[in-house]
């Protein structure tokens, strides 16, 4: 049963594939209307040759030519009256074996055998009508032509008295030839006639491809354009390019075009793009110096790139963070055929994120302002003291103008003041380069930062210029045991003035929460802070411009006196750093000590970049003078914290107002320890343990 089913399977399959289908394409129809005019006349053209060898044979031309005109009455009709151009070449193809039956029959002869071979000829001519049909009904027709007229009129076929078996072997190469050339046939129709059919479904494929594409192009939120390496728009654009900026002419520059919307943006395209035409770069390193930025109007637009080839292995997209194709090098790699640029609308998701980045600089700063109330006012007043300077240009010279720009920026980013640290920044960075002062645009800027926030906290704590006093609770037993001795009114009095006073202890301990943080940002978790504070008060105003620059030294100690945990190891360290600061009472001195225990001062490299700076004498200055020396850093390069060579020239100039110097004794490998010197006068108290000395006797009493 299987074996019947598996047989009538195969011949509907062989029966499909000798038959066409049913639809003519009009590239088939106008090809087989021109192929069967020329076959007909090709017919024609064979009655003087067929007369021809009659005459030559002694045949009879004239039979000849009716014959031949009797054989083409049918073909004639067909290719006038039938509409389908199949039928009419199923027509031609037995007419053809017709005709080779009338050649054989005429060239009867000594060479009537070699006129066989016509017949093999015409069977291969027929596959151009790409119609297997054909070419079974040639064969069809040639088999019956051997078989009748070897029955009726052998001479007609051979010239010799030939065999059964003999027809039947030219029937067997008529089989053969016939199956290659309905092979041949189908092939030819289904590759070649059938093209157009292939043409018009891969057309319809890919105009579906594009209607999908441009159906992406309309609904994506980014902006995309294709250029070449000149810089040329070479495809369609998004919807998004349209809507923001219009749309491109095909060819034109994609420099000059976005000149008009951002003159910076496009100079800067224009010139990179020579970079990566040129391929002496790696793509990675060339689209790396193309715009970022594209701003129009109040729109902010981000924009990035990706390389685009059509090389085998680069069928995709490939962006500049993921490979590098430079134009020539020993790999024989090329250079990206295009340029895919990506635009970004990313206004709301700056103005968002500066909000929420705003919000959470002026929540830390109210934090700051919580812990320490009189050290926030204190920094806020020098820091509105800092932005009139800089606007009115009240400045002694450019390095002046640095320090406080630095001092700025250094205790904004210790109060969580992001935005006005990060202005600072900026601005120091322009003075580095250009080596002039800042525009009014860039102070304008910092102007803006800083009353933004300054507004919004004075709203937030209801500044009040009046001074609290506040007390603890070992302070408060202290007086009242005191009050209950019947102390000197001397000492006593001398205890509530100090109030006024800020402890040493409390300032340390913001010192130590700012070090911590100093730390944390630079990645340094292996820090302890030790403080020691003694029990000394001091006059927060007086001594206002040297803790305000008092954070630069800190900056430093954590950048250059903590070591990383392994190379602490190698020295025989414990794995932790330690920083330790302290205030004590030394004879008629109050002293301020930053100690670390780290890789300590090379000074011998110091005074090499003194030198290397232009400093005269530098050899002979001592180490704080070094130290101190304005633009002079151990670093060689530089962070948003340190390597400016700043700070502690800003130091030096907060100390000698107030009668300080600054001693520093450093040791290669074993740690720095930097002391500020001060004067002890009424702006200093020793705690109220050395005021107790006194009082002690009479408490006891």
């Amino acid at each position: 049963m299987w074996r019947k089913e598996y047989k009538n399977i195969k011949v509907i399959q062989l029966t499909r594939y000798l038959a066409l289908p049913a639809e003519i394409t009009p590239f088939e129809r106008r090809f087989l209307a021109h192929l069967n005019k020329i076959a007909l006349i090709f017919f024609y053209l064979h009655i003087p040759v067929l007369m021809g060898v009659a005459w030559a044979a002694g045949t009879g031309p004239m039979l000849a030519l009716v014959l031949s005109l009797a054989v083409l009455i049918g073909p004639t009709i067909a290719y006038r009256i039938i509409q389908n151009p199949r039928s009419t070449s199923v027509v031609y193809g037995i007419t053809a074996m017709l005709m080779g039956g009338l050649l054989v029959h005429f060239g009867q002869g000594p060479v009537q055998i070699e006129m066989h071979f016509y017949f093999f000829a015409l069977l291969a001519m027929l596959c151009m009508f790409a119609n297997p049909m054909v070419n079974l009904a040639a064969a069809v027709t040639v088999a019956l032509h051997h078989l009748i007229v070897w029955l009726l009129l052998p001479s007609s076929v051979f010239n010799y008295n030939a065999q059964w078996w003999v027809v039947l072997v030219h029937a067997g190469f008529v089989v053969l030839e016939t199956v290659a050339a309905c092979y041949i046939s189908r092939e030819f129709f289904d590759n070649v006639i059938g093209l157009e059919k292939i043409v018009e479904a891969r057309t319809a494929t890919i105009r579906e491809q594009q209607r999908d594409m441009r159906l992406i192009l309309n609904n994506l939120q980014e902006g995309l354009i294709t250029i070449d390496l000149d810089g040329r728009v070479t495809a369609e654009t998004s919807r998004a390019i349209q809507e923001w900026f219009g749309t491109p002419a095909t060819g034109e520059k994609l420099a000059a075009w976005m000149s008009t919307k951002d003159a910076t943006f496009g100079e800067w395209l224009e010139l990179s793009l020579e970079s990566v035409k040129e391929g002496m770069l790696p793509a990675e390193v060339a689209l790396g110096q193309l715009p970022t930025r594209l701003k129009t109007g109040d729109r902010t637009y981000a924009v990035r790139y990706q390389t685009m080839d059509n090389s085998e292995d680069a069928s995709t997209p490939t962006s500049i963070e993921q490979r590098a194709v430079p134009r020539s090098d020993s790999n024989n790699s090329k250079a990206p055929e295009k340029i895919l640029v990506i635009i970004d609308d990313i206004t709301e998701a700056l103005n968002r994120g500066g909000l929420e980045r705003y919000q959470s600089d002026l929540m830390q700063a109210f934090q700051h302002m919580m812990r320490d109330k009189t050290g926030f006012l204190e920094f806020l007043r020098e820091a509105d003291d800092i932005i009139r300077a800089l606007r009115a240009g009240d400045y002694d010279s450019l390095d002046h103008l640095k320090r406080l720009v630095h001092t700025l920026k250094g205790n904004a980013a210790i109060f969580g003041m992001r935005c006005v640290s990060e202005t600072c920044h900026s601005i120091e960075s322009a003075m580095a380069e250009s080596d002039e002062a800042p525009t009014e645009a860039e102070v304008a800027d910092l102007e803006q930062a800083w009353r933004k926030i300054r507004t919004d906290i004075a709203t937030l704590m209801g500044e009040a210029r009046e001074r609290n006093i506040e007390i603890d609770d070992s302070e408060y037993d202290t007086i009242l045991n005191a009050l209950r001795a019947s102390v000197d009114v001397r000492t006593l009095a001398r205890m509530v003035e100090s109030w006024r006073l800020e402890p040493t202890g409390k300032r340390l301990q913001l010192i130590e929460q700012q070090i911590k943080g100093i730390a944390e940002r630079m990645g340094k978790s292996n820090v302890t802070v030790l403080i020691e504070p003694n029990d000394l008060r001091f006059n927060s105003e007086h001594f206002a411009p040297f803790w305000s620059a008092f954070i630069h030294v800190l900056r430093n100690t954590v950048d250059h006196g903590v070591e990383a945990s392994e190379e602490r190891q190698k020295r025989g360290k414990p794995e932790q750093s330690h920083i330790k600061i302290s205030t004590a009472i030394e004879g008629n001195r109050f002293v301020v000590t930053v100690e670390d225990d780290g890789p300590g001062v090379d000074w011998e490299r110091l005074r090499e970049k003194a030198a290397e700076l232009g400093i005269a004498g530098s050899a002979s200055l001592e180490s704080a003078q070094l130290m101190c020396i304005p633009g002079l850093s151990s670093k060689d390069e530089v962070t948003e914290l340190s390597g400016r060579g700043v700070g502690m020239a800003a130091l030096a100039d907060a100390c000698e107002p107030l009668g300080g110097t600054i001693e520093v004794e450093s040791e290669l490998g074993v740690g720095t320890r930097i002391t500020f010197v001060f004067p002890k006068n009424r702006e200093i108290y020793e705690g109220h343990a050395a005021l107790l000395k006194c009082a002690r006797p009479l408490l006891a009493a």
